[in-house]
């Protein structure tokens, strides 16, 4: 089928395939709303499908309304400013002093700012602005649509999902991502993890139970990926992905609940009938870009290695290798010399990430000395 498929050829495809049922994968944001529609399609034909309502998915697809719909709901989001891009081009009415309300806007929540299209995820199209000069820049160029002004958080990156419908719903344990930068951070080019740490842990607890009363208030069902920086105690909320994402599989891999087995399970009306506990961190799980996927270094590293995955993913037309490996928690201070064995036969990826994975299982870093430096 085309990337491009209207709601109503995919609906249609459906039905002449003869599904007995429907779950929703897709990616990105605009391919979710389109299912959505489909759903509604489908329903007029008595095909069961699990994704979210077109409600739902709507407030999550918008940056806006997403931003809006937390702020009701007590969650924390870093401030910002949406800017009508019809305004600004001066289509319609003419509002002189709207560039300087913007420009008055952004001052009160401080510099660096990072301007984000309202429709579009992934980091595309986010721009980093760090002043005024820089803003005002930006604001003179042509713009597809409208766009928001946000603070540009500081402290750690991580994601976290929740899966579930009919008013039961699990969250997964949290994935780490790394310090975040003033611009849009390409989640494959670095470390992803999983791992238990106690203090952010226990911060996360309490909102963890308030996005679960927040997606029966949305009446959600599937999953959903949550996009955060966490700093000081306080998890700041930066979108809503109303779909699976690169979050999901680390995830499974680290709490042994399987996202695609509880979406199967709602569609064949059995949740949440077999899920007995919550998830938890059961083992660490370390997702990391790879030099080079050679039949030797894969070969190796599936039989030293509990492998998840190994994948190359492809990206604006460049190929991004990348592997998934977990180890039992009370086997963290084997796994880095393990990895520095396999970087020095194989040199498989940067030592400096090595020297990171050192750090975030909590043993003392060996990749300079397995690396052969």
């Amino acid at each position: 089928m085309p990337g491009d498929i209207s709601a109503g050829d995919l609906a249609k495809k459906v039905i002449e395939w003869g599904a007995d049922g429907v779950v929703s994968l897709s990616i990105a944001d605009e391919n979710a709303l389109r299912d959505a529609v489909v759903k509604r399609l489908l329903k007029t034909v008595d095909i069961a499908m699990v994704g979210h309502t077109l409600g739902a998915t709507s407030l999550a697809a918008n940056k806006w309304d997403t931003k809006a719909l937390l702020d009701r709901h007590g969650f924390d989001t870093p401030p910002g400013v949406l800017v009508d891009n019809d305004v600004l081009a001066g289509r319609g009415l003419a509002i002189p002093a709207y560039v300087d309300s913007i420009l008055l806007q952004v001052a009160d929540i401080g510099y660096p700012v990072i301007s984000k299209p309202l429709w579009d995820c992934m980091g595309v199209g986010m721009v980093a602005l760090s002043d005024e000069t820089e803003l005002l820049a930006h604001l003179a160029q042509p713009h597809h649509g409208n766009f928001i002004l946000e603070k540009c958080a500081t402290g750690e990156i991580c994601s976290v999902e929740v899966v579930g419908a009919q008013g039961h719903y699990l969250v997964q344990p949290v994935v780490w991502q790394g310090p975040a930068e003033a611009g849009p951070v390409f989640n494959f080019g670095r470390l992803r993890y999983v791992t238990p740490r106690e203090a952010e842990d226990r911060a996360f607890a309490p909102l963890a139970e308030k996005l679960k009363r927040l997606s029966r208030q949305l009446d959600i069902e599937g999953a959903i990926g949550l996009d955060m920086i966490y700093e000081n105690g306080i998890y700041q909320i930066l979108e809503i992905n109303p779909r699976v994402t690169g979050t999901t599989v680390p995830c499974v891999a680290a709490s042994g609940v399987n996202t695609y087995d509880c979406l199967l399970s709602i569609l064949n009306g059995t949740w949440p009938a077999g899920i007995h506990r919550e998830p938890a961190v059961e083992r660490v799980c370390l997702q990391f870009p790879v030099r080079e996927l050679s039949p030797a270094f894969v070969r190796d590293v599936t039989q030293e290695l509990d492998v998840v995955r190994t994948q190359t993913l492809t990206i604006d037309e460049t190929e991004y290798p990348n592997m998934i490996i977990t180890c039992e928690l009370g086997d963290r201070d084997t796994l880095p010399a393990r990895l520095a064995s396999l970087q020095q036969r194989h040199e498989f990826t940067d030592p400096a990430l090595l020297a990171q994975i050192s750090r975030v299982v909590g043993v003392a870093d060996v990749s300079a000395k397995g690396a052969g430096n």
